[in-house]
């Protein structure tokens, strides 16, 4: 589907469900079963991308055509119970998805661009990007961005694999 009037806009606390939508959507594998929508949301490592959105340090955007939710990409750094092996506490994790009518279209990039702003607005220097690398849409976005490059620390992780790509992206002309 062709988008016919893109616009990128501030998340708010209001577009909860769709963000919800949107990293049920980027949480599970193409090709593969999802399990019920309200069950993968309750996964932790779900869950803590949503739960008490929007909190202090929550950052996001939702893309629209015509004014309706299209997209959207946030980050969120994470402490406690909810970081992850790979996680640093320092660093935000991004989240992104886009309708699948609307993919190959730009949306993506739009969407990790005017994050990027924010996230540098807000003092913001690095963002963790991590995706399944099966995800060669996600991987290729990732990479388009100049400032995007493979974390040095990841292959402090076997346990990943090689499933997962854990990249970095610099937002404030720094690397990680």
């Amino acid at each position: 589907m062709k988008p016919r009037g893109l616009v990128v806009r501030a998340a708010l606390e209001q577009d909860l469900p769709f963000l919800r939508k949107m990293l049920y959507e980027a949480a599970n594998r193409p090709g593969a079963p999802w399990p019920a929508f309200e069950v993968s949301m309750e996964e932790a490592r779900n869950r803590r991308f949503w739960s008490g959105w929007m909190r202090v340090g929550d950052i996001g955007v939702v893309a629209e055509d015509d004014a309706v939710p299209v997209g959207a990409a946030w980050i969120r750094r994470f402490a406690g119970e909810e970081l992850s092996a790979i996680d640093d506490p320092e660093v935000p994790v991004l989240a992104i998805a886009v309708e699948r009518d609307y993919r190959g279209c730009g949306v993506g990039g739009l969407l990790m661009d005017a994050l990027i702003e924010h996230a540098r607005a807000s003092g913001i220097s690095a963002i963790s990007l991590t995706t399944g690398l099966f995800n060669d849409a996600a991987v290729r976005l990732y990479r388009s961005r100049q400032r995007v490059g493979s974390r040095a620390d990841h292959a402090r992780f076997p346990a990943l694999g090689g499933r997962t790509a854990d990249l970095a992206c610099a937002v404030a002309g720094t690397t990680r």
